[in-house]
């Protein structure tokens, strides 16, 4: 097995410890509990395998909508918290000059504001859009847009009272960037060999059974699947369906859930 050039990570649980999807809409409407309730009980019945990707993403917009995109921002920057490690990893990658991508199924609005708020290595992504308009309702912001007023929010203090960030609401709609989650290895092998990276070279770490499919699917591409953070299910999963890639070291296992998983126990594993 190559040495690894490129590193693909889940975001949610992997590299910080919040459901970002569902914590962002406790954090906006403290006063209406019933939505957070609602998208946590859709996005449980979608790791159960009883609810779609869609029909959870369906419910989950449905109980954002209306939230302003300087509440989505102000979450994004202060109310996220990072795996222990995160920070040594994000120093690692970036003197390794290891690229990142973020492939996940929360939100762009999330991953711009870590983009500029963070000492984060420069990172790709593929992940859902929230999408927001003027009141809620009509053209929706187009994503470099979306990106501008976020990254001016984090970077230029002064403009953060502007009536825009209230004025921008969340539409209620979610358009999904990943369909499922077995897309998840697809994803990292495309975003590699654009970037010249053979499938040898690639990494993707992940947490839950929705990671299953990209440790695993890199893994038998010759690259290396990395369970950080890894519950139980994962875990079964992994020493059953990936028992040989297990034996060739091509699957490692860092670190189950805990307060003593820590991103730093996986540099070794990208030296």
């Amino acid at each position: 097995m190559a040495a690894v050039g490129f590193l693909s990570s889940d975001f949610n649980g992997t590299l910080v410890h919040s459901h970002t999807m569902q914590e962002m809409i406790r954090w906006a409407f403290p006063a209406e509990p019933r939505r957070w309730e609602e998208a946590s009980s859709a996005f449980l019945r979608q790791t159960e395998g009883t609810l779609s990707m869609a029909e959870a993403f369906a419910v989950a917009g449905a109980a954002s909508k209306g939230l302003s995109l300087r509440s989505a921002i102000i979450y994004s920057m202060s109310g996220v918290r990072y795996l222990e490690g995160y920070h040594s990893l994000m120093a690692f990658l970036g003197k390794s000059k290891v690229p990142l991508a973020i492939i996940s199924t929360g939100y762009t609005v999330t991953m711009y504001t870590i983009r500029y708020a963070t000492r984060t290595v420069p990172f790709r992504f593929v992940c859902n859009r929230l999408l927001f308009a003027p009141g809620g309702s009509g053209e929706p912001l187009e994503e470099e847009r979306l990106e501008r007023l976020v990254r001016d929010f984090v970077l230029r203090p002064e403009l953060r009272d502007a009536p825009l960030y209230e004025e921008m609401r969340a539409t209620g709609d979610v358009v999904l960037g990943i369909q499922q989650e077995a897309q998840k290895a697809e994803f990292a092998l495309r975003l590699a060999s654009e970037m010249g990276f053979p499938p040898e070279a690639v990494a993707h770490m992940g947490d839950t059974m929705g990671d299953s499919m990209g440790i695993l699917g890199v893994a038998r591409a010759g690259g290396l699947g990395i369970a950080f953070n890894y519950n139980q299910a994962l875990e079964m999963f992994l020493r059953k369906e990936g028992a040989r890639e297990l034996a060739l070291g091509r699957i490692r296992l860092v670190d189950p859930k805990g307060s003593g998983a820590s991103l730093e126990h996986v540099i070794p594993l990208l030296s």
